[in-house]
């Protein structure tokens, strides 16, 4: 009997040892990609679809472009909103600017370059691509804030998306809260823009001119009813899956 005993203690042993080293594994993973500190939400590329009742909720964002900036015609069949936060690594996934973002397409397929895609088809006058600025993902420092306010002080001398994906053309990885949008990398970030007032740039940023901007645009947001969760995509009205899949076929549809 206490051999029987013993060896399922043995089984159960060796079967708690395999789930530890399961979740150790998936915390090293997570946690390489920043999520530790992070809310449930965070970075996580939304799969729900919405259909009901978001009419409301796309107006908000429609109806105010200096908060929610566009490219494309605004008569397009399609118009794609893409909700983000620059330090969101699923969001730079989504860009798929930075050269690291090819390590990842394997795993991510559907996600890695999606919304630059659909950016792409908005600058060539097929669709219309509105970005959407979040910042939920300030903790001990405030780089989403001030990434998103980078963008607001180019955008205000007329370069928003060029500020946009040289920001997240300056992503070295998949994390979260390493400086590399602090104020001064931003303003190193916004020398790639040869056409940018520099000293305006840099004037703009140290005196949080657009803090309140990125503020409302949060603010905007939450009130309507959006779920704060990133990378996410609406097509004409209706939330998408966050692959290039769904959101091309949402457009073809359109």
């Amino acid at each position: 009997m206490s051999e029987t005993i013993q060896i399922k203690k043995d089984t159960f042993y060796k079967g708690t040892i395999v789930i530890l080293a399961v979740l150790l594994i998936i915390s090293l993973f997570t946690g390489g990609f920043g999520f530790g500190n992070a809310p449930s939400t965070t970075g996580t590329p939304t799969g729900n679809t919405q259909t009901g009742g978001t009419t409301a909720k796309v107006s908000v964002i429609l109806e105010n472009p200096e908060l929610f900036p566009a490219i494309g015609p605004s008569d397009a069949k399609a118009t794609v909103i893409e909700l983000a936060d620059y330090q969101c690594p699923y969001c730079t996934l989504a860009s798929g600017i930075p050269a690291w973002t090819a390590e990842y397409e394997s795993q991510y397929e559907a996600l890695v370059g999606s919304a630059g895609k659909a950016k792409e088809l908005a600058e060539q006058g097929q669709i219309r691509f509105v970005y959407v600025p979040l910042s939920f993902l300030d903790g001990s420092t405030s780089e989403s804030t001030d990434a998103a306010q980078a963008a607001y002080c180019a955008g205000d001398q007329g370069y928003y998306f060029e500020m946009h994906d040289a920001i997240y053309g300056a992503s070295t990885g998949p994390t979260e809260h390493d400086g590399k949008y602090s104020k001064a990398n931003l303003k190193i970030i916004a020398q790639s823009i040869s056409s940018l007032d520099q000293n305006e740039f840099a004037s703009c940023l140290d005196s949080n001119r657009n803090r309140a901007r990125v503020q409302e645009a949060m603010s905007k947001v939450q009130s309507a009813g959006f779920q704060i969760s990133t990378p996410q995509f609406w097509v004409n009205g209706n939330q998408v899956q966050a692959s290039w899949t769904a959101i091309q076929a949402a457009i073809n549809a359109a």
